[in-house]
């Protein structure tokens, strides 16, 4: 198939999928009836509790229906963060499977909704509709491009930051001097990411920020960010974000984190680093992609493939990367054996992690340092290294 109408399509499947958790979250009262606590294998680590949505699987397998209606054979090579089981009320188990009719659909969502006619209608209408977003031009680097389908994989994290969609504020908050949201719903993501199955390596990443902007506090606009790194082939899309606030007042390189790693971290990069914290992996993943700050690090293993592939697909496009926190302070930087440690480092998308189960056998186990610049890099490596 051809990469131009394979990024395309992928384009037109993030779009939907944002306008899909728009419509939930305006949804107040189908809102509250859509979350469900995950258990066993499904609980990640990132936190005591971790909660699934109907936006979050219906999502996923929009995405799925609508790859495998465009490509046929595509939809089984998406793999996403959620399952696609839910409970409803009355303790009857329905798993969610987008049907060949709007009909269809509107009768399996009717079972998780415990009948609500309405709001099982709404969602059918918003899954069957056809999302044709024009081509942007960018895309002719890649018209003569193919790739064979069988030779790719796709995860998908149909809404990145659940915590903030379900709770975050509709005002984002920002510290003074800043423009990276600390609450709120503009630090939700949708992460759509292509890799190669055969090495594993990050092929095409488009990441929707749903929530990017409102004037009222009830109507949302969007933004679309996306790249690719194919061969040779480099190319991205990046619409202007707030502003680029990558250093300090200081002259310090400002490097994001999470609240549970920014004691930690800190003690190390203070003296050259401003620490920034932000909820969101992809969130704190596309401020890298938009330089408002200049790496994002976490030592711990809290972050999935589904949250890193889409991102480290467009950071590869700018000349970046992401590598593994715990084998990069392990590897050889001299000058002779540089750039290949960064190359082994490099996180990869298609093999699970040894003796872990469900979920977890996704986890990035090493910690991940995100970057766009090599000498930021070796620079936090340096710093971390004395540790």
């Amino acid at each position: 198939m051809k990469v131009s109408d394979l990024i395309a399509e992928l384009l037109n499947a993030a779009e939907k999928s944002a306008e899909m958790a728009r419509a939930i979250r305006r949804e107040e009262s189908l809102f509250q009836l859509l979350i469900e606590e995950k258990t066993g294998d499904d609980k990640g680590r990132r936190f005591g509790f971790d909660f699934k949505t109907l936006a979050d699987v219906i999502i996923q397998e929009m995405i799925r229906r609508d790859l495998e209606k465009k490509f046929p054979g595509m939809g089984k090579r998406v793999t996403g963060e959620e399952n696609n089981k839910f409970t409803n009320t009355v303790g009857e188990a329905v798993t969610l499977e987008i049907k060949d009719n709007k009909k269809k659909t509107t009768s399996t969502l009717m079972k998780i909704l415990d009948g609500n006619e309405r709001a099982a209608g709404v969602l059918a209408n918003l899954v069957h509709e056809e999302m044709n977003l024009p081509r942007p031009a960018e895309l002719q680097a890649f018209e003569q491009l193919q790739l064979d389908k069988k030779a790719i994989g796709v995860w998908v994290d149909p809404i990145d930051g659940t915590a903030e969609y379900i709770t975050g504020n509709r005002d984002p908050e920002f510290k003074p001097g800043e423009n990276i949201s600390q609450n709120g719903l503009p630090n939700v993501t949708v992460l759509v990411g292509v890799y190669e199955k055969a090495t594993g390596q990050p092929l095409i990443g488009v990441i929707n920020q749903p929530f990017f902007h409102t004037a009222d506090g009830k109507s949302w606009t969007g933004r679309m960010v996306w790249g690719a790194c194919i061969g040779e082939t480099k190319v991205t899309c990046i619409p202007a974000s707030r502003r680029d606030v990558q250093m300090s007042e200081g002259g310090k390189h400002a490097v994001l984190t999470s609240m549970s790693d920014c004691k930690k971290l800190g003690t190390y990069l203070c003296e050259s680093f401003e620490i920034l914290t932000a909820p969101g992996a992809g969130y704190k993943l596309l401020c890298v992609i938009d330089r408002l700050c200049s790496a994002y690090v976490l030592s711990k293993d809290n972050t999935y493939r589904w949250d890193t592939c889409a991102p480290h697909a467009i950071l590869k496009a700018l000349g970046g990367g992401v590598v593994q926190f715990k084998g990069l302070l392990a590897s050889d930087l001299s000058p002779g054996k540089r750039d290949q440690s960064l190359r082994e480092q490099q996180i990869t998308y298609h093999k699970s992690e040894p003796k872990a189960n469900g979920s977890n056998a996704w986890c990035n186990a090493q910690g991940v340092i995100a970057y766009y610049d090599q000498e930021v890099l070796l620079a936090l490596a340096e710093h971390l290294s004395r540790k």
